[in-house]
């Protein structure tokens, strides 16, 4: 595994807006931003890890992405515990890049998985969610880890010749997977400008006025029909540089028929990854950010679901079936309308 010594700098906690694996700040009216999950690769080899309870921005974008696909592939918090333990030990979360003299054989990204072990391809391992997906399976092939304490789990996975290491993280991974359930993680996303969407139109006591499927056809389908501040909603997107959705459709159930809702497609169909992942993230935290000035009811996105009653997000259950990105929302942001 790597020698990798990595800086370790300043946990940023802000006001939080966004998905509770992915605790991103957006403040209302300000410039604030959306963080990419898959974190650029880091060259910081001047120290070994250390046991610490500061994290950089980056650093803790990958530990809410473990934590994230921990809760994808249901192992828990203890399984989330372990993922970000070895992680930190591996690689000080962060996503490395070949390191040559300073790698372990051909160890790679953020639990130094290697290609030559058939973990992955180096092109596939250079995703920190791929390498946390497989370290997961990995470790639900493991009898009884459960109840193993966390050096035993972690080393019947990664097979490290330095087993005791990971002990030392213990506090560190307990502490962030507790801070994300209880929404206390929250990261400086200043890097990407969010942006403040127009209000729209309000009764004079600041209720939401009655609208009719009035706008036809739904400019985004040709066909079927909008209210207007659903139009509302997809001309603020486009400002705020998001892609162009598709709303209408006839159904019989949900807002799309009643055109209250549109989904806003990050991929041509396939389950959302690296950039395309970051771009999703982003505009459910605009979304969300700019529910009260919009009139959004929900936004769903990557398994998860915000409500404006709850103002939180939470687990979707995905009631109407179909097992597939379009099913689960891993390709698309759905917004229900007010």
């Amino acid at each position: 595994m790597t020698k990798a010594v990595l800086g370790i700098v300043t946990l940023v906690i802000l006001a939080c807006f966004g998905l509770p694996m992915l605790l991103l700040s957006a403040v209302m009216g300000s410039s604030s931003g959306a963080c990419s999950v898959a974190a650029a690769p880091s060259t910081n080899v001047s120290v070994q890890p250390t046991a610490t309870t500061t994290w950089d921005t980056d650093q803790l974008n990958i530990a809410l992405t473990i934590i994230q696909v921990g809760v994808t592939k249901g192992v828990g918090s203890w399984g989330q515990t372990i993922a970000l333990a070895v992680a930190m030990q591996e690689s000080g979360l962060r996503n490395l890049p070949y390191l040559g003299a300073d790698n372990d054989h051909d160890s790679i990204g953020v639990f130094q998985q290697r290609p030559s072990q058939g973990w992955g391809t180096p092109e596939q391992l250079a995703d920190p969610a791929y390498q946390a997906g497989k370290f997961y399976d990995k470790l639900k092939t493991i009898a009884g880890w459960q109840t193993m304490p966390l050096t035993e789990a972690a080393q019947a996975v990664q097979l490290s010749a330095y087993p005791d290491a990971y002990a030392k993280w213990t506090t560190n991974a307990v502490a962030l997977v507790d801070q994300n359930g209880t929404g206390e993680i929250a990261l400086d996303c200043s890097a990407m400008p969010l942006g403040s969407a127009e209000p729209a139109p309000r009764n004079p006591d600041g209720s939401w006025p009655e609208e009719t499927c009035s706008i036809i056809p739904d400019p985004t389908t040709g066909t079927g029909c909008l209210t207007p501040r659903t139009l509302h909603l997809i001309r603020q997107a486009a400002a705020a540089g998001f892609p162009q959705p598709r709303c209408w459709r006839v159904d019989d159930h949900g807002e799309h028929p009643k055109g209250r809702a549109c989904d806003f497609m990050m991929t041509s169909g396939s389950e959302a990854s690296g950039a395309q992942k970051a771009r999703g993230d982003a505009m459910a935290v605009w979304a969300v950010a700019n529910a009260d000035a919009l009139g959004i009811r929900y936004v769903i996105w990557f398994r998860m679901i915000w409500t404006a009653d709850d103002r939180r997000w939470g687990p979707y259950n995905n009631p109407f079936g179909g097992d597939d990105p379009s099913g689960w929302h891993t390709n698309h942001v759905h917004i229900s309308m007010n």
